[in-house]
């Protein structure tokens, strides 16, 4: 699982990956995969699915403010981006 920082419109994980958000409804990561906010939900390019839950996503990761374990929950609390 990787840990990621994120700023503004953009995340860093420790793993080297970037995603950016360069619109409200949709996310672009380094590695290619583009992924589509739909309410709670959060549907990617390569097939993954997750689900927010306030700090948590359905793939068991989790946000605290700016750092954030897992994929799934850099894409929580879109407020912020």
């Amino acid at each position: 699982m990787a840990f990621w920082q994120i700023f503004g419109k953009s995340a860093v994980s420790d793993q080297g990956e970037i995603i950016q958000r360069p619109g409200n409804s949709t996310s672009v990561s380094s590695k290619g995969t583009v992924f589509s906010h739909m309410g709670s939900t959060t549907l990617g390019s390569d097939g993954s699915v997750f689900t927010q839950m306030g700090a948590y996503s359905s793939d068991g990761s989790s946000r605290m403010g700016s750092t954030a374990n897992g994929l799934g929950a850099v894409f929580n609390k879109k407020e912020e981006w």
